[in-house]
C-alpha cells in the first residue's frame, strides 16, 4: 500500500514533448531538411510546433540539393485525392528524387500533378522550382511541401498564338520570329511563325526564369499565395517579361535589341516597404543594368533600367566562338558582382565516369571569373580573377545552371568545397537532346581544373530526363 502511494504520488518528469513551444520553433529553425521534414513524427506536441512555424524561413542556410533525373521505372502512386495545391490532372503523384550534399543521400518526395516527369524546369530560386508542363505551360512549385501555383499562360505572351481542337484543347502553339530592321526606320521585319506541339514549345521558348519575390501564403482569400514576381527571359531573341501576383498575363519589358542571359535579385537593395525590388540583369556581351521593379504592381512596366557596368570580353579562345561559353551574373556582397563566363569542350575531355560516352555532347572545361571594381563618378572596370589563386572565392562555392546564380559559403555543409564551381546542365535544349544526351553536371575546382561528379549522383545521372537542377530548400507553406 505505501509503495502504492509513492507511486501514485510520483511526479512525472518532464520529457521531450513538454519541451517550451519556443525552444522547439528556434530548434525547428536550425535544422537541416532531413530532420526538418521527419520533426513532426516525433509526437504530438512537435506536430503542433510544426504547424505552427510553417510560414516561418529556415534561420540556418541550407545546403544545397540536386534534383536528379526521373527513373523511368518508378512506381506511380494514385492517392484518392488531388494535393500539394492543385495544378490540374488526375491527382496522380510521381516521387521526384532530391540529392543532399550534406550526406551523399538521395531523398524521395511525392509530388502534385501534373507529373514531375511531364515539367523540365526553367528556373530554381528561395526554394521553388519554376517548371513548364507538357502544355508548355508554367508554375511555381516548392517540390519539398507540394505547394504550387499557376503562372499566367504562355499565350498571353506577344509572339505565341494557339490552335486549339473543338474541345478547347491546344493541338499547336505558333511562335512569331521578330527583329528590328534598321534600314525601315526601325519597323519591325517578321519572319513566318513556326508551329510546335504543345509539349515542343517549351524547349524553344523557355530560356531561364528569376524568381524576384518569393510567394507568401495570404490571408485573404484564405489559403491563397501572393507577394510573387517572376521575371523570365524567353525566346525569340531573350526578351524579358514579368508576371507578378494578380497578373492575368505576361507584361513584356521593352529591351530592343538586347540578349539576355542572366538576372538576379540584388541584396544589397532588398525589396522595400512599398514593394520595390533591384533586379540586376546581365546581356550576352557582359553588360549589367540594374531595374527597380515593383513587385506590387500587377500589369504596370518596369521603369527603364540604368547602365551599372560595360560589356566584358573573356579569354581569346573563347570569343572566337571555339568553345560553347554561357555566362552568368553573381552578387558576392551587397553591390559586388561577379561574371563567370563557363567554358564547354567537346565531349570525354574531362568525363570518365559516363559509360556510354557516345551519349555525352558537351562537358564543362574551365570557368573563366571576371570582378566588377566599381570607381568613383560611376566608372569601373572587370578585372579578370586567376581562380588559381583561391582569392574572393576562398571559402565560398558558386552553384550555376538554371537555378538562381548563388555564391555559397562553403561552412553550409562538408561536401560543398571552396574555390569551386557547381554546375548543372543549361545548355540549348531540343526534345531530342534532353532525352537522349547525358546532362553535364558537375563540379570544377578552379584551382587545379579537376572535374568532378557529385558525390552520390553517378547512377542518377545515368538517366537523362529531366535535366537536374540545383535546389536550395525551404519548408516555407
Amino acid at each position: 500500500m505505501a509503495m502504492n502511494k509513492l507511486v501514485g504520488a510520483a511526479v512525472r518528469r518532464p520529457g521531450w514533448a513538454d519541451l517550451p513551444r519556443d525552444l522547439l520553433e528556434s530548434v525547428l529553425g536550425r535544422l537541416p531538411v532531413p530532420d526538418r521534414l521527419r520533426f513532426p513524427g516525433v509526437c504530438t506536441a512537435w506536430q503542433s510546433a510544426d504547424a505552427a512555424s510553417a510560414t516561418a524561413r529556415f534561420r540556418a542556410a541550407q545546403p544545397p540539393w540536386l534534383m536528379l533525373p526521373f527513373n523511368p521505372t518508378a512506381r506511380r502512386q494514385s492517392p484518392s485525392g488531388g494535393g500539394g495545391g492543385g495544378g490540374g490532372g488526375d491527382g496522380r503523384f510521381l516521387e521526384a528524387r532530391f540529392l543532399s550534399l550534406s550526406d551523399g543521400r538521395a531523398y524521395a518526395i511525392p509530388q502534385p500533378a501534373p507529373a514531375v516527369s511531364e515539367r523540365i524546369c526553367v528556373g530554381s530560386s528561395d526554394g521553388w522550382l519554376v517548371t513548364a508542363d507538357a502544355a508548355s505551360e508554367l508554375h511555381l512549385l516548392n517540390p519539398l511541401t507540394g505547394a504550387q501555383v499557376q503562372l499566367p499562360s504562355v499565350t498571353t505572351l506577344p509572339f505565341v498564338d494557339a490552335s486549339r481542337d473543338a474541345d478547347g484543347r491546344v493541338a499547336s502553339y505558333d511562335l512569331r520570329f521578330c527583329f528590328g530592321d534598321g534600314d525601315n526606320d526601325g519597323d519591325e521585319v517578321l519572319v513566318p511563325p513556326e508551329s510546335f506541339a504543345p509539349d515542343r514549345l517549351r524547349y524553344e521558348l523557355y530560356e531561364k526564369a528569376i524568381l524576384v519575390a518569393p510567394p507568401r501564403r495570404q490571408t485573404t482569400p484564405a489559403g491563397s499565395w501572393g507577394g510573387y514576381a517572376v521575371l523570365l527571359i524567353c525566346q525569340p531573341l531573350y526578351r524579358l517579361a514579368i508576371a507578378r501576383a494578380g497578373d492575368t498575363k505576361w507584361t513584356l519589358l521593352d529591351t530592343p535589341s538586347r540578349c539576355w542571359v542572366d538576372a538576379v535579385r540584388a541584396s544589397s537593395a532588398p525589396a522595400a516597404a512599398d514593394g520595390h525590388q533591384a533586379v540586376y540583369t546581365l546581356d550576352s556581351v557582359g553588360r549589367v543594368e540594374a531595374w527597380d521593379m515593383d513587385v506590387t504592381a500587377a500589369g504596370t512596366t518596369p521603369s527603364p533600367p540604368r547602365e551599372i557596368a560595360p560589356p566584358c570580353c573573356c579569354s581569346g579562345r573563347a570569343c572566337s566562338m571555339s568553345i560553347p561559353c554561357s555566362k552568368y551574373l553573381v552578387e558576392l556582397s551587397p553591390g559586388h558582382l561577379l561574371q563567370v563566363h563557363r567554358l564547354r569542350d567537346k565531349a570525354h575531355a574531362r568525363s570518365k565516369w559516363e559509360p556510354r560516352q557516345e551519349r555525352v555532347e558537351y562537358t564543362t572545361v574551365k570557368a573563366e571569373l571576371f570582378e566588377w571594381n566599381a570607381a568613383a563618378g560611376g566608372h569601373g572596370e572587370w578585372a579578370r580573377v586567376d581562380g588559381a589563386a583561391a582569392g574572393i572565392l576562398a571559402g565560398r562555392a558558386l552553384f550555376l545552371g538554371k537555378s538562381a546564380s548563388l555564391c555559397v559559403p562553403a561552412d553550409c555543409c562538408p561536401e560543398v568545397k571552396g574555390n569551386c564551381v557547381y554546375f548543372t546542365d543549361d545548355g540549348p535544349w531540343s526534345h531530342e537532346r534532353c532525352h537522349e544526351v547525358v546532362p553535364d553536371v558537375g563540379v570544377l575546382d578552379l584551382a587545379d581544373g579537376s572535374y568532378k561528379v557529385p558525390r552520390g549522383a553517378v547512377r542518377d545521372l545515368l538517366w537523362k530526363w529531366p535535366p537536374p537542377v540545383w535546389v536550395f530548400p525551404s519548408c516555407t507553406n
